[in-house]
């Protein structure tokens, strides 16, 4: 028996609903078994689409919670039943909840938090009082992890800053997102309008439909091409923003050309087919559909704000980067990259420092500081 095989890693959400976070869950539990490690999938309640991806191989524990804070005792019990070597957590209030646990359960066990999100910013767009109050709770419950890794390093900046941490405590490391064949998993073709051939060129947008994506710019920067050439707009998620963003495709009489088909299965089918994906973010700490994206060799805009778009694009040197909340700067350089376009070669050698299999070692490195890990 190999010393991986005696290693359990515990890996916690609050369920697999379909975000950037439950993706990478998903992703690392894979890349973790592959690796010969044991893996627990540990959920408060094992609900959401991600779950009919999760690995055969990968254990998965339903707490049965119906939030966060009501599975802290069973999180707690599940640690001191299971005994796993780490526990991988990642969300504000799931990491929040794992470090209470793991005090509750009284039991060795190696924490490691992981951090999506710039908190300085964030709480501007959310109404909820955890969200608001992420940074003040950060500074008393962040120090008692035994490390934390940070997607980016805005988000690793911005965490110590806000919640007054040793940045040494802090790994940057950014997310596991290209799978070994992108394109294989693009290869079924999506049954809407706006992807037939003979249908003008598509934008697509992905991600929770929340004020802190910006789809509304992106609305506005599209009417704004619609008026000089026909061009579709397809928006991938779900969320609260949904009757807003409806009823400004209404104002701007765009509807014929802009649909939100809500969550689907295989949004590497959409972005495949674009003739680029825009991510108009206010706030982003990563930007997985950046590198899905760019993984399929789709050319790529995005918004210079705090968190990843910047450094996945190296600055713009791989897609043009423009201010968040302007739509005329944004409809130029959609129209900029689809008139000259940055190679598809580079696209995907870009795209490949962010595989799964990349991204797991460097885990390993932070979850086992002590095993010799190639």
């Amino acid at each position: 028996m190999t010393l991986a095989s005696n290693r359990k890693i515990a890996i916690y959400a609050p369920s697999l609903r379909g975000g950037g976070v439950e993706r990478n869950a998903v992703n690392l539990a894979r890349g973790f078994v592959d690796r010969g490690y044991p893996v627990h999938l540990v959920l408060s309640c094992a609900e959401g689409p991600f779950l009919t991806e999760v690995d055969d191989r990968v254990d998965l524990v339903d707490l049965k919670a119906s939030r966060v804070l009501f599975s802290l005792p069973r999180l707690a019990a599940y640690l001191r039943k299971a005994r796993p070597a780490v526990l991988l957590s990642g969300m504000a209030h799931a990491n929040f909840a794992a470090i209470l646990a793991r005090q509750m359960a009284l039991v060795p066990c190696r924490l490691v938090a992981s951090v999506h999100t710039c908190f300085s910013v964030g709480g501007g767009y959310t109404e909820k009082w955890l969200d608001r109050n992420t940074a003040r709770i950060g500074r008393i419950l962040y120090p008692r992890a035994d490390q934390i890794i940070a997607v980016s390093q805005g988000v690793a900046d911005d965490l110590a800053e806000s919640s007054s941490l040793d940045p040494g405590t802090i790994t940057v490391i950014p997310n596991p997102v290209v799978m070994p064949d992108p394109l294989g998993m693009a290869d079924v073709v999506p049954d809407h309008p706006f992807v037939k051939a003979d249908d003008p060129p598509l934008l697509v947008g992905v991600g929770r439909l929340s004020p802190e994506k910006g789809f509304d710019v992106l609305i506005k920067a599209h009417s704004l091409l619609l008026a000089r050439s026909r061009i579709g707009l397809l928006i991938l998620g779900e969320g609260a923003e949904r009757p807003r963003l409806e009823a400004l495709v209404k104002e701007l009489g765009s509807g014929d050309f802009v649909d939100l088909p809500g969550f689907v299965d295989s949004p590497l089918a959409y972005i495949a087919r674009a003739a680029a994906l825009v991510m108009p973010s206010r706030i982003e700490g990563f930007g997985n559909a950046l590198v899905e994206a760019m993984a399929c060799g789709v050319p790529v805009v995005a918004t210079e704000c705090s968190g990843g778009p910047t450094e996945i694009l190296a600055g713009g040197r791989f897609g043009p980067l423009v201010t968040p909340d302007d739509p005329s700067a944004l409809a130029r350089a959609i129209e900029q990259v689809m008139q000259d376009p940055v190679a598809p070669s580079v696209l995907h050698e870009r795209a490949r420092e962010f595989a799964v299999d990349q991204v797991v070692g460097r885990y390993l490195k932070v979850l086992f500081p002590e095993e010799a890990l190639p």
